[in-house]
């Protein structure tokens, strides 16, 4: 899917491809402290991302590429199904998780790219792909931290809501979107 970002900048959303592991590998070890903190689903080396993909089915990734230079703005991981050591909690909240009929997904944005609307066309191109393979709700992968104003505004403006609280190195959100 073809993009047009606010500032005219143009960019491609679509399934991340082998070919693509070492520009993702680049995007990864350029995002700044803060961002990295925030976006940690694996290692951010080139064989830890071949790996994560290679050995797991269940691991999609997505990502919004620069038509002028190919460069990666954003990257998101979905894997189908929730993750298992989150069970408890989710079912903790009266959320009952499902493998067959969810999706956790963990998004990030360059830190040049951020409050462009990426984040928006990525999850927009994200959910009619996981509507097709039959899924009816995404779950945010490990959370939101309470600290990150601007992740949990963009996920409530897109119909995310909030299932509860927990705590990981400081509060959390668990946050979710129904879909179909």
């Amino acid at each position: 899917m073809l993009i047009e970002l606010k500032n005219n900048k143009q960019l491609l959303v679509r399934l991340l491809t082998g070919t693509d592991h070492d520009k993702l590998t680049h995007y990864l070890l350029q995002l700044s402290p803060e961002t990295k903190k925030r976006f940690e689903p694996h290692p951010f080396d080139k064989a830890a991302v071949s790996h994560f993909y290679q050995d797991n089915p269940f691991n999609h990734g997505y990502i919004a590429e620069d038509t002028s230079d190919g460069s990666i703005a954003a990257y998101a991981i979905i894997r189908l199904g929730y993750l298992e050591h989150d069970g408890d909690r989710l079912r903790s909240f009266g959320f009952i998780p499902g493998h067959f009929t969810d999706a956790t997904y963990a998004p990030s944005v360059a830190d040049y790219c951020q409050s462009l609307g990426i984040g928006y066309h990525l999850l927009q191109f994200i959910e009619k792909e996981l509507k097709i393979m039959g899924r009816k709700r995404i779950i945010l992968w490990g959370g939101v931290q309470q600290g990150n104003e601007k992740a949990i505004s963009h996920y409530l403006k897109n119909g995310f809501t909030v299932l509860g609280e927990f705590q990981y190195n400081g509060p959390n959100y668990d946050m979710v979107k129904t879909i179909g």
